[in-house]
């Protein structure tokens, strides 16, 4: 029954809906209204080693699910492309001056080392190929 829905999902559409959900949470001023939530120092460094953590993930089990895995260079590939739409994120938020602090080295590094452990994670899983 599961694997029916999951395999019922369009080809990429995961990636795609992580990739607007980050770019929402990442370059509107207010993304979750006038909540102020407080966690812990840093804990939006972990935020974003999530995210783009998640996004390279996704893409790597998206090929996985529908019959393509990725090889590992290809992995690294598409972590490193998650790692510069991070750092590109991190510029955008600056230039925008809508109230983000954006080109944060370390948002920037946590988007990076996020994208390359989730190669790790997808390798693991055997969702790579060699």
């Amino acid at each position: 029954m599961g694997r029916k829905i999951i395999d019922a999902i369009p080809a990429y559409q995961p990636t795609a809906a992580v990739l607007v959900a980050i770019l929402y949470l990442t370059l509107l001023p207010q993304p979750l209204g006038e909540e102020d939530i407080s966690l812990f120092d840093g804990a939006d460094k972990v935020v974003h080693f999530i995210m783009f953590g998640g996004l390279t993930g996704t893409f790597v089990f998206d090929r996985f699910r529908i019959s393509r895995p990725i090889s590992l260079r290809g992995a690294l590939t598409a972590a490193f492309v998650s790692a510069m739409l991070g750092a590109l994120v991190e510029y955008l938020q600056y230039a925008m001056q809508m109230g983000r602090a954006g080109n944060d080295i370390y948002d920037a590094l946590a988007n990076t080392l996020g994208a390359f452990t989730a190669v790790l994670v997808c390798r693991w899983l055997r969702w790579t190929t060699d």
